[in-house]
């Protein structure tokens, strides 16, 4: 139905052009579409006035591009200085360069704002320079944006691309008239707007269906209403964090699961409601996640994982144990989670305190995930050897574990790991009372960067 490619790990820009200081590493990997730029159209009575002397020679070759291979060649000046210069040149320059010179604005100081929010604001403007903006990023003005300049970037109908993190000055009324105003938005982030309320993210979800990325990290004042609008009507959703939004429940992740089969990404740090529902949802319907980050979920247990591959049976039907325990099962315990694919995706996974997970969670997420990179299983303090001697079968894919505050992890299993994981960055084994200090100095010495102890 989505004729997407899964998203890679390059930039957001279109050819490196978002290498500028204040560039928001959540937008790393948004897929993008090129930038189509066309000549400006004059809107003001400037264009019947003469062009004042800067106009090529009449019969220079220059003069007789095509404006679509100008601007391409326009485009590789990535210096706002440079395309300043170009927009100088000439009536056709100008209409060549100015969306290039608009489409990210940069914000150094505040003063910069002003004036372009003075410019936005007036009535006679020498182009629509509100539509020539594509990405906005105030990761620099966050403690200086007010309601009475972002009010205005309502007129930006065509914008990408927002970053806001941390402009807790912006109220939630603003935001719900604003947002909405975005109908082409691929990615926002509200990290630490904390005046964010469920009016503003359904406006969002309703004009911005092409949304793919959204970070709502802080954000504690959205619930479950705001984030089901963005389920049911955002299915081309790929990154969601949603750290500390300790209001939202089971139902509208499971729907995130089910209605968007491009979910690449998910963050639930610390969203304390979360059961093994709406997890066990994940696993099941997000074939092609790449990260799980679900430190302090601390509902979870060993239902919300696959359960362990079940060994060859030789073509012989299950026969059924003949002494069944003697406990029974109440009505609310989910069943194992039996799934047949595998997730050869699933690079990063934290349960970071996630305190009833065992070692029977550890087997079933290793033999369905082979190739993860960067495992967190710290203050998981039910693991013991037999977690780590899963782990061991990740080989060289492991570049990352974190096995902090899980005391009953001995000597045993971490020699067999040194030999295992041979391409281990960092290992973290922070209050190990179990492990003797020769295992760091003959056993873990091939590790190339960090041991923590």
């Amino acid at each position: 139905m989505y004729k997407h490619h899964i998203s890679s790990a390059t930039s957001l820009s279109d050819e490196n052009d978002d290498d500028d200081a204040n560039k928001s590493i959540f937008f790393a990997g948004i897929d993008h579409q090129p930038l189509i730029v066309s000549p400006a159209q004059w809107s003001s009575k400037l264009r019947l006035l003469p062009s004042g002397g800067r106009t090529i020679i009449a019969h220079s070759p220059i003069s007789n591009l095509p404006p679509e291979i100008l601007i391409h060649i326009l485009k590789h000046l990535h210096s706002p200085r440079d395309l300043y210069n170009s927009l100088r040149v000439s009536r056709t320059w100008c209409e060549c360069s100015v969306e290039l010179l608009w489409h990210k604005p940069a914000f150094p100081k505040f003063e910069t704002l002003e004036k372009m929010s003075r410019l936005l604001a007036g009535p006679d403007q020498t182009f629509t320079y509100a539509r020539f903006i594509r990405r906005l990023n105030f990761l620099n003005l966050g403690g200086s944006l007010k309601d009475d300049n972002f009010s205005i970037l309502a007129r930006c109908d065509r914008l990408e691309r927002l970053t806001l993190v941390n402009c807790a000055l912006i109220s939630g009324e603003v935001l719900a008239h604003v947002l909405p105003c975005f109908p082409n938005l691929v990615a926002i982030d509200l990290t630490g707007v904390v005046n964010t309320t469920d009016d503003a993210i359904v406006g969002l979800a309703s004009s911005s269906n092409r949304l793919q990325g959204i970070n709502l990290a802080g954000c504690s004042k959205v619930t479950d209403i705001g984030m089901m609008a963005l389920a049911t009507q955002c299915p081309l959703l790929r990154r969601v964090k949603l750290s500390g939004l300790e209001l939202i429940t089971d139902d509208p992740i499971s729907s995130l699961a089910k209605s968007c089969p491009l979910l690449l990404e998910i963050d639930l740090n610390h969203c304390e409601l979360i059961t093994d529902v709406s997890i066990r949802d994940i696993w099941t319907y997000s074939t092609h996640m790449r990260e799980m980050r679900l430190s302090h979920c601390v509902e979870l247990t060993d239902a919300a994982f696959p359960a362990p591959l079940k060994p060859e049976t030789n073509g012989q039907p299950d026969v059924p144990n003949p002494f069944p325990s003697f406990g029974t099962k109440t009505a609310d315990q989910l069943p194992p989670l039996v799934l047949s694919r595998s997730f050869e995706h699933l690079r990063m996974l934290d349960l970071t305190a996630c305190s009833l997970v065992t070692d029977d969670a550890v087997e079933g997420i290793i033999s369905h995930a082979p190739k993860i990179r960067n495992l967190v299983l710290s203050k998981c303090g039910l693991l013991t050897d037999r977690s780590v001697e899963n782990i061991c079968r990740l080989g060289r894919h492991l570049h990352y574990l974190h096995l902090g505050h899980a005391a009953k992890i001995t000597d045993r299993s971490v020699r067999t790991l040194a030999r295992s994981c041979t391409r281990l960055r960092y290992i973290d084994f922070a209050s190990k009372f179990l492990l003797s200090y020769v295992i760091p100095t003959r056993k873990l010495i091939q590790f190339p960067k960090i041991v923590s102890f």
